[in-house]
């Protein structure tokens, strides 16, 4: 099914052909630009009562409700009720936002002495000279659609449209191998074109004839794929489109059934796109032979609910393998795995087994002989009887009435010819003698085990009476552990060792260290800080801090946080010991941790979570020097923020580039006059001399050249210029070029419509 928009109006005032500078659409008076053929039209489309701006195939021949929306300005960009769409006198396109007054996209090209625009019979949006040159078009910025004609340059991406208000995971690019590649994140490749050439790929073209093309720098053709209907003269229409779904297919307009016809699509089988189904369960066919996601080891039925593995490392009663026949697992979040090789699947279990970090394991039963180790809860994968695998679950050995179409594993080899089946018609008298000696074993382990739990409230003086005085106003949100305001004094040793601004150093049972963040003084109320601590506390990453608990007690606001010995990274900038250890690896790694973290808090969480108070100050070190970032999106609910995300994404990226400032140049209180001092020096061929005069060698050139040039980019000004913390990363990683960024001086100018939201704090 393609995903279809309907414009505002139909019936409503429209330009056609020519548009002069000046011409303006906007959402009230529902007016549009039409293409001198009638087939293309752009104009505000209503999602969700947010508006896009975007072009529509709107022929006659095909009803409005199949009319789909081809390319939309700055892809995901939603606008308020009051919006504009314009074509400025000084030749520039934007699209303003009246919901936050900001110009939030512009073609730039400002001064480029644009005379007019036209929207063509192909469907490409252009701003022309006089003497017709083309100056800008859209076909140049496509979304996640490509007409016939248009081009798919080496140096652009298709981006499937998004379900939810982030970026979408999935996108179509050429590598640099010249292939054509459909991408998960940054990290997994699913589909690749696969030609086989010695020839690099310049730009992927969509003809006319429904034959989606390769070809080289010479203009030849050097892969190929073609649509069912290939060649038919009687079909007009036709899209390549990237799906919601991950998938890439061709679509024809059928005039016989009135409807689009799928004619080719890059992944014949659903399932075998990277995380389908997302946190949702894993991908299988049902009885009809249509792709479904399923969750074989939770409970939750609940549409939508995420699917996670059981198994946590806090289990108190052990832990113990399920088995999963016919069936692949993969992370998703990190997409890493530990792979080993030339193991049988009972090995493969075993190192799942005695490895505390493992939540699950799968073997690829296909003569390869891996064993995929993952030591995260969030997967996704796929299963059926096509499917050679067989994957090993991690579970907790807590009580639980029923794990459904789970198989649990012997201690001993299990035979390879048996199926596990369930038969719910027989009875087993040995289970039932089993059950009988069980529920007396079990009585008599509840009985130690209460007695124990009494042992263990009074010498921690966690007793219930404390919950009662708070839980009925801020119930337990995410698991996290609840205290009262007496467990708190208990754990911090009633407040002795302050180790900042309203933080204390504190241990929980079993000598765990914590931070204790006193947060009281904001007067939050009850609903509003259990509503914020719903949404932080599902949110795990690797380089995050790690919400343990809370209190909400009163007038009391407390969050507990996970310890790292090292403190800040400001505090270690200034301390000359822990400085002379950060080498230059140490400190790339720790700006590409950064990175990952907030690139994850504004795409890989379930709603954006913007962080709003980037800093040194809440980028914190462990024992190796290893970063995690903290004091993540509390703005929302401990401040005035109301964006609903604690932060723009363009205020985290600006942060950003101030911390990267601060970890090359060891400066943590670094502003924006060391930046343009910074810049100067880069432009002099003296980027060595930003470097921290602590760090003795090591320094690689090619490495400050490529941090130095997405730091720049950060510190932009305009926020339209700032890159995505998805590009960060890659740049970062090395898997992506950055060019040469603009003086950020320069871009400190207001533009029209624009004001400076950035202060120099």
């Amino acid at each position: 099914m393609l995903e279809i928009c309907l414009l505002v109006a139909v019936l409503s005032p429209v330009v056609f052909a020519q548009i002069p500078l000046g011409s303006r659409l906007s959402v009230e008076a529902n007016n549009h630009w039409i293409s001198a053929n009638g087939d293309f039209t752009i104009g505000f489309f209503n999602s969700l009562n947010k508006y896009g701006l975007g072009i529509r195939i709107s022929s006659g021949l095909i009803p409005l409700q199949k009319q789909p929306v081809v390319w939309i300005a700055g892809g995901d960009l939603r606008v308020g009720n009051k919006s504009y769409f314009e074509l400025t006198n000084d030749g520039d396109l934007v699209l303003f936002d009246s919901t936050r007054g900001v110009i939030v996209w512009a073609s730039e090209t400002t001064n480029s002495f644009v005379d007019s625009a036209v929207l063509q019979d192909d469907g490409n949006l252009v701003l022309l000279k006089k003497n017709k040159n083309i100056v800008w078009q859209s076909f140049d910025t496509p979304y996640d659609t490509l007409l016939p004609g248009q081009n798919l340059s080496a140096n652009r991406v298709l981006r499937a449209a998004s379900l939810k208000s982030v970026s979408s995971f999935y996108s179509l690019r050429i590598d640099v191998a010249g292939d054509l590649e459909l991408k998960w994140e940054n990290d997994v490749v699913y589909w690749r074109s696969a030609s086989l050439h010695s020839r690099s790929a310049l730009r992927a073209v969509l003809a006319s004839d429904g034959a989606l093309q390769l070809f080289d720098h010479m203009s030849s053709p050097i892969w190929s794929a073609f649509g069912q209907d290939h060649g038919e003269p009687d079909v007009k229409f036709r899209i390549l489109r990237l799906d919601v779904d991950g998938n890439l297919r061709l679509h024809s307009w059928s005039k016989s059934s009135s409807s689009w016809k799928l004619v080719w699509q890059a992944v014949e089988n659903q399932c075998d796109v990277f995380a389908t189904c997302g946190l949702t369960g894993i991908c299988a066919f049902n009885e009809s032979g249509f792709p479904v996601c399923k969750c074989p080891f939770t409970l939750s039925s609940l549409p939508g609910s995420k699917c996670l593995l059981p198994y946590q490392q806090s289990c108190e009663s052990g832990s113990s393998m399920v088995k999963l026949d016919h069936t692949s697992l993969h992370a998703i979040f990190p997409p890493n795995e530990t792979i080993i090789s030339r193991v049988s699947s009972t090995q493969c279990r075993i190192l799942c087994e005695q490895d505390p970090l493992c939540t699950a394991a799968t073997f690829t039963n296909d003569g390869t002989a891996f064993c995929k180790i993952k030591k995260t809860q969030y997967v996704s994968g796929q299963s059926g009887l096509s499917v050679t695998s067989i994957s090993f679950v991690k579970r907790c050995n807590d009580p639980l009435a029923v794990i459904p179409n789970l198989t649990k594993v012997k201690p001993e080899s299990p035979s390879q010819n048996s199926t596990p089946t369930v038969d719910h018609l027989s009875v087993c008298v040995s289970c039932v003698i089993g059950v009988s000696g069980g529920t007396i074993i079990l009585f008599i382990m509840i009985h130690l085990a209460l007695t124990g739990f009494w042992i263990y409230r009074k010498r921690y003086s966690f007793t219930a009476r404390d919950f009662s005085t708070y839980s009925k106003d801020c119930p337990n949100p995410s698991g996290l552990l609840a205290l009262s305001y007496s467990q708190v004094k208990d754990v911090t040793d009633n407040f002795k060792h302050q180790v900042g601004p309203n933080t204390f150093k504190g241990f929980l049972p079993e000598k765990q260290p914590v931070l204790v963040k006193d947060y009281s003084i904001t007067n939050v109320a009850p609903r509003k800080f259990r509503s914020g601590l719903l949404k932080l506390g599902s949110v795990h990453h690797r380089n995050l801090v790690r919400l343990e608990g809370y209190c909400c007690e009163s007038s009391y606001r407390f969050l507990v946080c996970e310890y790292l010995k090292n403190g800040s990274l400001d505090k270690c900038l200034e301390d000359p010991v822990i400085r002379k250890r950060l080498t230059w690896r140490k400190r790339l790694n720790v700006c590409l941790a950064v990175a990952r973290a907030v690139s994850y808090l504004h795409m890989g969480c379930r709603e954006f979570v913007g962080h709003g108070s980037l800093s040194c100050e809440n980028v914190v070190l462990d024992d190796s020097l290893e970063a995690k970032v903290d004091e993540f999106g509390l703005s929302n609910f401990l401040g005035d923020s109301s964006d609903g995300g604690g932060g723009g994404s363009a205020r985290d990226i600006l942060d950003f580039g101030y911390v990267v400032l601060a970890v090359v140049s060891g400066d943590p209180k670094v502003n924006r006059g060391g930046c343009d001092r910074a810049y100067e020096k880069w432009t002099g061929g003296n980027a060595g001399e930003i470097v921290d005069k602590t760090i003795d060698s090591g320094v690689n050139g090619d490495e400050l050249e490529r941090v130095l040039r997405i730091m720049f980019w950060c510190l932009q000004s305009d926020e339209r210029m700032r890159p995505t913390m998805g590009e960060i990363v890659n740049v970062l990683e090395g898997a992506m070029t950055v060019d040469p960024p603009p003086p950020p001086s320069v871009c400190r100018k207001k533009v029209s419509g624009i004001s400076e939201s950035d202060s120099d704090d």
